[in-house]
């Protein structure tokens, strides 16, 4: 008969951002040890609280699964003698594993045959297994951020506070540390703090419900979903979906009470940005804007983790501290605006960017060379002057996330030109890595300013990303300038950009601090190169890229990354034809023979059969083609024209067959040989300019 396991870990306040991530790792852990163990099971779920997490498994088996083990002994060749009798070596085995030399049977391994023992072992209950194993899962669940209380060695993100087990309806006794499991549990913190028993799955949810307490997330999810939107329709209001937001209430409390607050209608002069971030990245409540106008009401609605008797008390008291935030942005604005942007900058000069590197103002100057340096614009210049000045703001010290948006706002106060203040918000666009990208070109080309800055500096300084540790978020501010380049079809030149980088860099770190580095500019550039293609080979394939392709591209160059997408989207078209196997066959024998040999003066007056003679003309005509389809002197070629270079490249594809059938390559004499090994190299170099076709 099958029966259920019901596992709940009762804790402190877990932090919201924890518990997402707590839920996948009980489930894996626990999981895991069941099957291990040789446990089967139907199904598993696991719910979670700020203050429990909750497992149910479904369908599990009385007892283990029986199991057989082999124990092997000696090799036959030494357990037996000439006449088949068994030797000490086998009956000291025998004896070892506790049964007559009868027993023994030959079993075959990869290195030859040996004496074995087989034995059935009888599994054991469920009920035993899950005393074992549950101490350890709930020790093994792993968090960002752990903590230990009193005097034990046990680690998790909140303390402990009561183990509740059951199995077939009877608790599971056993004990983490101090804490002893029972078929105990408790309702709400603040309303229902008496004990209650479990008997079941479904009882423990209705009870824990009477209690105050919604254990399921996505029914706490779609409670406050509902409750917020029909509070706001209420008031003539519409609330933003925001996925993040709506999650971090939902992980925040057990049981949802959805209520509404104003404040004064004098903070919506105020930037709309302000008083979204006081209301959402520091109190969690939900912005509410206007159904017809789309603007912001001067109210919010907010989420109380409490059943409350009277709902005035605590609107009331949300009000009093959003309204102590709004007059503090107030204040701060009012203080910024007295004095225009650009007169922060000499503030900069005090503020450290990196401690091995320098300060926001040496960082502010090393933009604006790379911006005159790379894409010599007079707007662009200007935004790199100011895109840190508001970080010596009050505003932006008291509320961080608002760096960009605040100096967007400052910049149009002190009369910039609106492209300034735009690039200037846009810099650190995209803020994750599928995020936004930047709107406008300056700010497009200001962001890739910013971050290539960003990433010179952190390689410079020993801080390049290793395994999954990436505490400057490099991985995505280069991916970022990837998209950037790709989507808004910028031409850029990684390595130019990151000379200039570097070099800038170096400089302003000053001639002893530079000569002390370990690497020379050259092995940074390919480091962080090499740290550009692994991230470009990564989206190309997560966008649904064939791997060989991508490779074959990344291989035969990768500098341009429009121009590389570019020629990734041509070759996969191509690569679909019938007659594509064929010409990348064609190239493989050109490049096995020339990627080794070194190329030579090409001399037509050297060719002797006609099919080497035939192959230079064709050749000689399909590069002419090529480099006419290609050449532009102020973009990369588009998909069409590398799609029209490679219908020209095909026709190459008959003539390299006759030579390699007619002719003969490594010529005995060695003038020959080298002309016709530099008639390879240069098809193999008219390849390249798209795809190194071997790596298809």
């Amino acid at each position: 008969m099958e029966k259920e396991l019901i596992l709940e870990i009762g804790t402190e306040e877990i932090p919201a951002l924890f518990l997402e991530k707590a839920r996948e790792d009980l489930g894996n852990i626990l999981s895991g040890e069941l099957r291990d163990k040789g446990v089967e099971f139907e199904e598993m779920e696991i719910f979670y609280t700020p203050r429990r997490l909750s497992a149910r498994v479904s369908g599990l088996q009385r007892k283990q699964r029986d199991r057989t083990t082999e124990n092997f002994g000696p090799p036959k060749r030494i357990a037996f003698d000439e006449d088949g009798k068994p030797t000490k070596a086998a009956v000291g085995f025998a004896r070892s594993q506790r049964v007559d030399v009868e027993e023994l049977v030959i079993a075959k391994r990869d290195n030859g045959e040996f004496l074995c023992v087989r034995k059935t072992v009888k599994g054991k209950k469920t009920s035993s297994v899950l005393k074992e194993i549950l101490p350890g899962v709930i020790s093994s669940v792993p968090f960002r951020k752990s903590m230990r209380w009193g005097d034990g060695k046990l680690t998790f993100a909140r303390p402990i506070r009561w183990i509740a087990a059951l199995y077939d309806d009877k608790p599971v006794k056993f004990s983490v540390e101090n804490i002893k499991s029972s078929d105990r549990s408790f309702g709400h913190r603040f309303t229902s703090p008496k004990p209650f028993r479990v008997t079941s799955w479904r009882n423990y949810l209705k009870t824990l419900e009477k209690n105050n307490v919604v254990a399921d997330p996505e029914k706490r999810k779609e409670i406050i979903r509902r409750d917020t939107e029909e509070a706001a329709k209420k008031i003539g209001g519409t609330i933003k979906e925001d996925p993040e937001l709506l999650e971090t209430v939902v992980n925040l409390v057990e049981h949802p009470t959805v209520l509404v607050g104003e404040f004064e209608e004098k903070y919506l002069r105020l930037p709309e940005e302000v008083l979204i971030s006081v209301m959402k990245n520091h109190q969690k409540y939900f912005p509410v804007y206007s159904e017809k106008t789309g603007k912001l009401l001067p109210c919010f609605i907010f989420v109380c983790g409490t059943p409350v008797k009277d709902k005035q008390v605590i609107i009331r008291g949300n009000e009093r501290v959003i309204r102590a935030r709004l007059n503090d942005a107030e204040f701060f604005f009012s203080e910024d605006t007295k004095k225009s942007l650009s007169a922060y900058t000499e503030d900069l000069e005090s503020m450290v960017f990196l401690s091995d590197i320098g300060t926001y103002s040496e960082k502010v100057e090393r933009m604006r060379m790379l911006a005159a340096d790379i894409f010599a614009s007079p707007d662009l210049e200007r935004a790199a002057e100011l895109s840190k000045s508001d970080l010596a703001t009050q505003m932006v010290f008291e509320f961080a996330e608002l760096q960009g948006v605040m100096g967007k706002y400052y910049s149009l106060t002190s009369k910039e030109k609106k492209t300034v203040a735009n690039a200037v918000e846009e810099q650190y666009m995209p803020l994750t890595r599928t995020g936004e990208l930047p709107r406008t070109k300056t700010g497009a080309l200001l962001s890739i300013v910013d971050k290539t800055d960003n990433i010179c500096s952190c390689f410079i300084a020993g801080l390049a990303p290793t395994g999954s540790s990436d505490p400057y978020a490099l991985r995505r501010q280069t991916l970022g300038i990837i998209r950037i380049a790709i989507e808004k079809k910028l031409d850029i030149s990684l390595s130019t950009l990151l000379e200039r980088g570097i070099r800038f860099v170096l400089d302003s770190m000053g001639a002893q601090k530079a000569r002390n580095g370990k690497l020379s500019e050259e092995e940074l550039k390919v480091n962080i190169l090499a740290f550009f293609s692994e991230r470009f080979r990564n989206l190309m394939t997560e966008s649904g890229y064939e791997r060989n392709v991508v490779e074959s591209v990344i291989s035969a160059g990768f500098d341009n990354p429009l121009d590389a997408y570019r020629r990734i989207n041509a070759l996969e078209k191509f690569a679909k034809r019938k007659d594509f196997e064929a010409l990348a066959t064609g190239f493989k024998r050109v490049f096995n023979i020339a990627k080794t040999r070194p190329s030579s003066p090409l001399d037509k007056k050297l060719f002797k059969q006609k099919e080497e003679k035939d192959l230079h003309r064709a050749f000689t005509k399909t590069q002419t083609a090529v480099l006419k389809k290609l050449a532009d002197s102020e973009k990369a070629a588009r998909q069409s024209d590398y799609l029209k270079a490679l219908e020209s490249i095909k026709t190459l594809s008959a003539p390299i067959d006759r030579f390699f059938d007619a002719v003969m390559v490594m010529d005995k004499n060695k003038k020959i040989r080298d002309n016709r090994l530099a008639l390879l190299n240069e098809i193999k170099d008219l390849f390249f300019m798209i795809a190194d076709f071997s790596k298809i």
